[in-house]
């Protein structure tokens, strides 16, 4: 099936770039070392693609106590040092953003700076010259502003554009901001993400070129 669209809007985390294992991979270690073992699927459905602030609450609700005064400020230096080294985008997806002509942008609950040193990292910030961050809008995701922001710059209507997501908050504000969204299920569960609101899950970049009918 072809999905039709006016235009389409990317998540970035776990969508364009391969972040989402990363930070979900420190989260989980750190947490750990304060007395808090998470699952898979706990990690996914409360932490994956929500702000760095919603998940320290999150963690200190489930630890039961704060959690240490450095925490936020350690993650962020054990992030930023692997993604300085190593960051990649996601397989193919170089390949499909060459092939799609219809407007696009990038909605993300990442913050600014976060957001353009990605960007810059894997030369995609041209391609993505309509971007917004969390830092854009008084409500990140799960909450529908992001995209609907992006929507009123593409000047596209909301029910003509397609979201690009993988993470729950991400396809909760897709749907919420009235768009379908299509959901990349490398590694996360596609009940999840259905069960979210996805209208369709694709588990590779060449699968998601058929959808858009490139």
């Amino acid at each position: 099936m072809i999905f039709p669209y006016k235009a389409i809007i990317f998540d970035c985390d776990g969508v364009i770039v391969d972040t989402e294992n990363i930070s979900n991979t420190i989260l989980k270690n750190m947490l750990s070392e304060c007395g808090l073992e998470l699952d898979d699927d706990t990690l996914h459905a409360k932490f994956t693609g929500f702000t760095n602030q919603e998940n320290l609450i999150n963690a200190e609700k489930l630890l039961g106590r704060p959690l240490p005064t450095h925490f936020d400020e350690e993650y962020r230096q054990r992030f930023h040092a692997i993604i300085d080294a190593e960051l990649e985008p996601i397989d193919g997806v170089r390949e499909l953003l060459s092939k799609i002509s219809a407007p696009i942008a990038m909605a993300t609950n990442a913050r600014r700076k976060e957001m353009n040193f990605k960007l810059d990292k894997i030369q995609l910030s041209e391609r993505f010259a309509t971007r917004f961050c969390v830092d854009d809008v008084q409500h990140g995701k799960p909450a529908p502003d992001l995209y609907l922001t992006a929507a009123n710059a593409l000047n596209i209507d909301p029910k003509d554009c397609l979201v690009i997501e993988d993470s729950i908050a991400g396809i909760t504000a897709g749907k919420a901001a009235g768009m379908r969204v299509l959901a990349f299920s490398e590694t996360l569960d596609e009940n999840m993400q259905m069960a979210a609101g996805a209208t369709r899950c694709f588990k590779t970049m060449k699968e998601l070129e058929g959808l858009l009918g490139l």
